[in-house]
């Protein structure tokens, strides 16, 4: 069924079982007689508009579906169409299920191992009450960590600084290359220090400075994932990351997992859920439990969530007004190293993009400037640059302003030439679609030559 992304799980589950859509049907079908209720049409267009979302199945085909596949009638009435299709999935179900200890923390790793490189599943594995109960249990679920774990390998704290550094060169090789290229190391990565964690000994303090890698290395395979399209390997991902940092007893980690996941849920999923993650980020971190620069970039990332909300507009710009406050208080000897991107140039890129999305253009370009003007670095964060010039021709395209539009849009597509990255791509792509209605103006009809 090919290499490209299954946006729903009955597709995912095909693609699994390795079932043309009229192969299912004729299973189905089957299945639907020996259960008693007759014959049903085997069209294949039929799971067509199931996996478009043009229409769910009627009650019986689901249940015969649920059947099929081993799972509870009660639970197709409890959750619903699509949602009760990811029990299909087993390690969805761990990373889902598994109890908030370190014992399930360690079964979290081993399905996110087994599963992330293959995972082509560009839809959520969590969202709404399921995604809120996760985050509850996280917020209820620190200090985990046996204070006298055995193995065959010792773990000194000196291996576990290697380890850091390791990811560290990841985090920075990311921002200018993207994950395309990355994604295969930062799994490996993940893959060496989890089992380390997993199966190592170590002293109790050096545990959970290991767990609290497991959680980083977790994250940054999550971003990779999200960036390529695979939401669902993503968010197994993240949900493991923040596993790891309750073991770890590490709040200030888990919020830091908790702020990508909720680019992810904006990005893809509901914006409202998305505010939720970074308010439990914030309740858990606190005043006193991490620094200025990293509420600041909560406040930041709660600005971005609420600007894609219906009635977020005041909430986003209080939310910003505190970023840049918190901001200004400086730096820290005890600011963790992944927020080195955290600058006063990325606030107001932020605050451009909320603009962009209350529908305020100019008020956008205004922010971008500001940017601009802050030194924001377009050498160190190549993908995000690409991005937001994405961003800035969406601006002035909506401004009418359609040759400011194409030069951004030019820029946009020359810097992401050099990162393997689809969140760029995919904005300059629908860049295209809304340009095309201007090809007779030469600059337009320049670039879509150009990005052809």
């Amino acid at each position: 069924m090919g290499s490209e992304s299954y946006r729903h799980p009955l597709a995912a589950l095909r693609a699994q079982l390795s079932l043309s859509a009229s192969e299912y049907l004729t299973l189905l079908d089957r299945r639907h007689r020996e259960l008693g209720y007759g014959a049903m049409a085997t069209r294949r267009e039929k799971v067509a508009r199931w996996e478009s979302g043009v229409c769910a199945p009627e009650p019986t085909a689901q249940l015969a579906i649920a059947s099929l596949h081993g799972i509870a009638e009660q639970a197709v009435h409890e959750l619903g169409w699509p949602d009760w299709l990811l029990l299909t999935f087993p390690d969805d179900r761990t990373a889902l299920g598994a109890p908030w200890t370190r014992e399930g923390t360690v079964a979290s790793m081993a399905a996110s191992r087994r599963g992330g490189s293959v995972d082509r599943r560009g839809f959520l594995i969590a969202t709404g009450a399921t995604l809120g109960g996760i985050v509850t249990q996280w917020s209820e679920s620190f200090d985990q960590l046996p204070t006298a774990p055995t193995g065959r390998r010792t773990l000194t704290g000196d291996m576990v600084t290697r380890l850091e550094q390791r990811l560290d060169d990841l985090r920075h090789l990311d921002d200018v290359l993207g994950g395309g290229e990355l994604r295969q190391i930062a799994t490996a990565e993940f893959q060496l220090i989890s089992s380390l964690a997993d199966r190592a000994a170590y002293t109790s303090q050096t545990g959970r400075r290991l767990f609290t890698t497991v959680s980083e290395a977790a994250r940054i395979c999550g971003w990779q994932y999200f960036d390529a399209g695979r939401q669902a390997a993503a968010q197994k991902y993240f949900i493991t990351a923040l596993r790891a940092s309750a073991t770890a007893g590490d709040p200030e980690a888990g919020a830091h997992v908790l702020s990508f996941m909720a680019i992810q849920t904006y990005s893809v999923g509901n914006p409202q859920d998305a505010v939720g993650l970074v308010q439990a980020a914030q309740n858990q971190t606190g005043q006193r439990r991490t620094t200025a620069r990293v509420r600041s970039m909560l406040h930041a990332r709660a600005a971005r969530a609420l600007s894609k909300t219906p009635h977020g507009r005041n909430a986003c710009t209080h939310e910003l007004s505190l970023a840049r406050e918190t901001f200004a208080r400086g730096a820290h000897d005890d600011d963790p190293p992944w927020i080195y991107w955290m600058t006063e140039g990325e606030i107001e890129m932020l605050a451009g993009s909320c603009a962009l999305d209350l529908g305020d253009p100019r008020q956008a370009l205004r922010f971008f400037e500001a940017a601009r003007a802050a030194e924001y670095s377009a050498d160190g964060y190549v993908r995000d640059n690409a991005l937001y010039l994405t961003r800035a021709a969406e601006a002035h395209l909506a401004l009418g302003e359609i040759e400011e539009a194409c030069t951004a849009a030019r820029q946009a597509f020359e810097q992401s030439s050099g990162v393997d990255s689809t969140r760029p791509s995919g904005a300059i792509t629908d860049l295209r679609k809304r340009l095309k209605p201007h090809r007779s103006t030469p600059v337009v009809r320049d670039f879509l030559e150009l990005t052809a």
